[in-house]
């Protein structure tokens, strides 16, 4: 389904979870960098792949974008090339329903130091997902 706001943007409908990595919270503030463009927005979660902006300052599909953030216990500035995969926006006519609006980016050209530092704290957090069955 393609938005109407941001050209040759997806919003993505209510799918099952078909992403390659666990998904886990993780909110800290994040700087954007395009070629044109710098902002900052907030991220709600992550995986070894990549991680969910909330911005209302949506980039198109396939931009590449430059993050730079600090993980939870670390002092150390992760600066991350990132390229846009899918956008989530709520406008007047059509409610994004789970979340606000931003963007999914996934990880590209990590270093070994950083992907490290991704892994180490997505393997130490809790997965947003849960069995129920026992």
């Amino acid at each position: 389904m393609s938005s109407t706001n941001t050209p040759g943007a997806k919003v993505v409908a209510h799918q099952p979870n078909v992403r390659a990595a666990e998904r886990f919270d993780l909110e800290v503030k994040v700087d954007l960098e395009s070629d044109h463009n710098f902002y900052t927005g907030l991220t709600q979660n992550i995986s070894s792949g990549g991680v969910f902006i909330a911005t209302h300052h949506l980039r198109r599909i396939g931009d590449r974008i430059t993050l730079k953030f600090t993980l939870p216990g670390s002092e150390k500035v992760l600066d991350v090339e990132t390229e846009v995969r899918w956008i989530r926006e709520n406008t007047a006519l059509m409610s994004a329903g789970d979340g606000g609006t931003g963007m999914g980016v996934r990880f590209i050209n990590l270093t070994p130091e950083v992907s490290a530092a991704i892994n180490a704290f997505v393997q130490s957090r809790e997965s947003l997902y849960y069995d129920d069955e026992d």
